[in-house]
């Protein structure tokens, strides 16, 4: 009787003692081993899911919010709208729309029917020397008499000194009557060529090469002065404008090389161009800068109002 109770108090002393020293609700220190054996340091940032697991992060990336490519539009490099300043009607035009007009070719002409009469009257004015050849006729023969006679006056005394003086006077008013025609004749050339310019600013001329976009008259209608007449663009070689924000520090400067890539239909056609525009100072409408890229297309592949990117170098 006395040893069973002796043995019973033995086995709930192990039971105690079993029980202080193990919990099986306890994972921290299996877990904290899988951490070790996965080469993870106990010190890494973790996210705790629940009171008994925890999982490390991984390592963070450094991440560059810096563009790589600004975008912009496309734009011919002449984009003009042409006029006069004359009014009139139109009576011709040479190069319609669509067509490519050559440097200082006659696009359109408005009437210049009186005008060119006018020149031919103003030509015929200028022409007629019959005046001037008379006035100096007269001068190379007054010339002469007078230097007879003032020879004859100084070594013979057999001319007056009455006769001589009015010989001088003669041949003075011949000489100033020649004179007159010859600046009336350069007055009759000026108004000439002025008659002449009339007429072309009746012309209009393309200023450089280009291809017609638009005639906004047709023949017959009357043009006034201020109004446009012809569009002409130039896109043998293209712009691409491209709209920067302030918000990074750009490495730009004037003459700078730069790649483009322009917007063809499906697919992106590779340039590259020329900075000819850098900003220096912000839109403040917009918030933005822009810069200018001149880049060639005498090919005609690239059509203008396209849009495109370019490329920008790291810093």
């Amino acid at each position: 009787m006395k040893r069973n109770i002796v043995i019973g108090a033995v086995a709930l002393l192990l039971l105690v003692v079993v029980l202080v020293f193990w919990n099986p609700f306890d994972s921290s220190t299996k877990s904290g081993g899988d951490i070790h054996r996965q080469g993870l340091s106990s010190s890494s940032p973790v996210i705790k899911l629940d009171s008994t697991q925890r999982v490390a992060l991984p390592p963070s990336a450094p991440v560059s919010d810096y563009p790589k490519f600004v975008s912009g539009v496309v734009e011919p490099y002449l984009d003009v709208t042409l006029g006069l300043v004359v009014q009139g009607r139109v009576n011709k035009i040479i190069y319609a729309e669509g067509r490519k007009v050559p440097n200082g070719a006659v696009i359109l002409a408005l009437e210049t029917a009186q005008e060119e009469l006018e020149v031919a009257r103003r030509k015929l004015i200028w022409q007629n020397r019959a005046e001037l050849k008379s006035a100096e006729v007269a001068v190379r023969t007054l010339t002469g008499s007078l230097e007879s006679n003032r020879q004859l006056y100084n070594q013979t005394r057999s001319v007056s000194k009455e006769e001589l003086d009015r010989l001088s006077l003669q041949w003075e008013s011949a000489v100033a009557e020649r004179d007159r025609l010859l600046n009336q004749e350069l007055r009759e050339e000026v108004e000439y060529d002025m008659a002449v310019t009339v007429v072309q600013s009746r012309l209009l001329k393309a200023p450089t090469s280009g291809v017609v976009e638009k005639v906004f008259l047709k023949v017959g209608e009357v043009y006034q002065p201020g109004q446009p007449l012809v569009r002409l663009i130039n896109s043998d070689r293209c712009l691409l404008v491209a709209n920067l924000d302030d918000s990074h520090s750009y490495s730009f400067k004037k003459g700078m090389v730069v790649d483009l890539l322009i917007n063809v239909g499906e697919q992106e056609v590779k340039k590259r161009g020329i900075i000819t525009k850098v900003p220096y100072a912000v839109d403040p409408a917009s918030g933005v800068m822009q810069v200018t890229v001149v880049f060639d297309n005498k090919d005609g592949f690239i059509t203008p109002g396209v849009t495109g990117k370019m490329l920008l170098p790291q810093p």
